[in-house]
């Protein structure tokens, strides 16, 4: 079983990671759900590092890191803030996953998941199961770079989910999915390459 869910994992996300980077931040602006702005940072690479002066580079390699701030009253309650980061993969699939050329799927948008630890305390509608310094839970981050001109715009998009589940797998299963806030940018910018 273990070997199939690997195996569509390896399908569906060698489309979206393919080879490229994307790194950014910004705000969402506060909206009649949202009390408070969403600040966030997020850097994200798979490929081999273009510095290497081996003739035979080691295989590419997976790197994400989230930062994710709600300053404001939310559905769950009060402010909270996470620290996102990539999924622990075997070695081969990592490399699978990152050997491709290819830009991502329309070239300027992005999707990644990863495992995510609370930073700050949170407010009482959070999943319980989450609140931990060891990352367990999933998010996942889509990103589009509407722009593409690499400078400050309010047009990027942004969006982010929570889930409680712990599984890896391709995507986040619904019923899991505690938070979720999306939008363009109110100020910041998100390059993908």
């Amino acid at each position: 079983m273990r070997r199939w869910v690997a195996v569509g994992l390896v399908s569906i996300l060698a489309a979206t990671l393919a080879a490229c980077t994307g790194r950014g931040g910004g705000q969402l602006a506060p909206d009649g759900v949202f009390t408070g702005a969403a600040s966030f940072g997020f850097t994200f690479s798979c490929e081999r590092s273009s510095a290497s002066v081996q003739t035979e580079p080691p295989t590419g390699r997976l790197r994400i890191q989230l930062s994710y701030s709600d300053h404001g009253t939310n559905p769950l309650g009060s402010g909270f803030s996470v620290h996102g980061t990539v999924d622990t993969l075997p070695p081969v699939l990592e490399s699978m996953l990152c050997i491709g050329q290819e830009p991502p799927p329309g070239g300027n948008e992005l999707i990644f998941l990863g495992r995510y630890r609370t930073t700050t305390s949170v407010p009482t509608g959070f999943a319980q199961g989450c609140v931990s310094a060891t990352p367990l839970c999933r998010f996942e981050v889509i990103v589009r770079d509407n722009d593409r001109n690499r400078a400050p715009s309010s047009g990027d998009f942004f969006s982010i989910k929570l889930s409680s589940g712990t599984v890896l797998e391709s995507e986040l299963a619904p019923a899991a999915v505690f938070y979720a806030r999306a939008g363009v940018l109110r100020s910041g910018n998100l390059t993908i390459d």
